[in-house]
């Protein structure tokens, strides 16, 4: 494993895929859990005639061409452009006209044991010890004494691959009032004080575990969790924030940011040769530098698969005022509260069709026949998804 700094022509005649590393390194389906075989699965099969297809055909020169379906895996860095785009378009309704913050919260090193020990339990109790520390926070009359909505996902990992749960919020700056229906502001580009959300926050999650190993539903020796408990309790909690870019538009490719984002991308893929992958990332301790990376492709698997869902996990959450069964009502008083005060927001054009979609997000037209670039691409054929049984070609089917 090492770190050096990147080269600037990688990124352009790359095309290695995760999928690649997957289909030659993944551990056989037998040492897999249910959920590591499926999405490996997908994965690989992504956009291959194992999905089935579509031919499609130009108007204009009668170029014709084979589309094979997406999995449309969550975990999967060839769908994710896509989902997120039909994410935000349904996001845009939910804005209003005013500041929106940028809020992070992790957790220290010591707890992530109790995390891998139950995944699905553990990401449940950080959002709830999130969601209880900023509503408790907005509520104190020293604060805000407002009620408040923002929306809350889930991250589990670093620039390197390695463990690191946390949680990005998109808090709009003001709620509507406790002792009235007005609306109430918060200060221009402050929201509360970093140290107090930390040392709510670190005392939710922390009484939180205790609670969820003494009752077994996590389980994990008792005392080794309370000896990583007293270690964690005795650290310093990092609670981050900063205003995102103003207006809709800006407020809208903030969310995207975070919230489909998966662990790795396709585009940080440098090359896989003699069995280890290099991989571009991010220094963040060393002024955002882009450096590279290289690890055993085992190992490489090995970290990508640490950050797979549970799956139906929820990762990305609505609450306060914009908690689902709430938000349409919500937000029709906070509008209302909102132009009395002169501030009416400015709802975006909503696109047409995933194609169109896609076309604002990566400026790739998928209608646009490839070899005459002047006629529309029409399906003439669908290929069915075949039947088969699936396993990892190379590997065997049993330890």
């Amino acid at each position: 494993m090492c770190g050096t700094a990147a080269p600037k022509a990688a990124a352009s005649t790359s095309r290695l895929e995760v999928s690649d590393i997957l289909r030659e390194f993944a551990p056989s389906p037998s040492l897999l859990t249910a959920e590591q075989a499926r999405v490996v699965r997908d994965l690989i099969d992504c956009r291959t005639e194992a999905f089935g297809g579509n031919i499609h055909q130009c108007v204009n020169c009668g170029h014709r061409q084979v589309v094979y379906n997406s999995c449309g895996n969550r975990h999967c860095p060839k769908c994710r452009s896509l989902t997120q785009a039909r994410w935000l378009e349904a996001q845009q309704k939910h804005l209003l006209p005013v500041e929106y913050f940028h809020v992070v919260f992790t957790v220290p090193k010591p707890l992530h044991s109790l995390f891998l020990a139950d995944r699905k339990v553990a990401y449940n109790l950080l959002f709830e010890a999130v969601a209880e520390t900023l509503q408790e926070v907005a509520l104190n009359p020293k604060r805000l004494g407002a009620k408040i909505g923002f929306v809350a996902v889930l991250h589990t990992w670093t620039q390197t691959l390695l463990f690191h749960p946390h949680i990005h919020c998109i808090v709009p700056g003001g709620g509507i009032s406790t002792d009235g229906p007005k609306w109430v502001s918060c200060k221009p580009g402050y929201l509360f004080p970093f140290k107090v959300l930390s040392e709510v926050f670190r005392g939710k999650l922390l009484a939180k575990f205790e609670k969820a190993v003494q009752q077994r539903t996590i389980h994990f020796d008792q005392t080794q969790a309370t000896a990583l408990l007293q270690e964690a309790a005795c650290q310093n909690w990092q609670v981050y924030a900063k205003p995102p870019s103003a207006g809709p538009q800006q407020v809208l490719e903030y969310l995207g940011r975070y919230t489909h984002r998966i662990a790795i991308s396709n585009h940080r893929l440098v090359s896989l040769h003699n069995g280890k992958v290099t991989f571009r990332y991010t220094d963040r301790k060393n002024g955002n530098k882009q450096k590279t990376m290289t690890l055993s492709a085992d190992e490489f698997v090995r970290r990508f698969l640490l950050h797979l869902l549970p799956r139906r996990f929820v990762k990305i959450r609505h609450y306060g005022l914009l908690a689902n069964a709430v938000r349409e009502k919500n937000l029709t008083l906070c509008r209302q509260l909102l132009a009395e005060l002169g501030l009416t927001a400015q709802l975006l054009q909503p696109a047409d069709s995933w194609q169109q979609l896609l076309c604002r997000l990566t400026g790739k037209d998928v209608t646009l026949c490839p070899r005459c670039h002047i006629g529309t691409l029409v399906i003439i054929e669908t290929l069915p998804r075949p039947r088969r049984k699936w396993s990892l070609p190379g590997r065997a089917t049993s330890p």
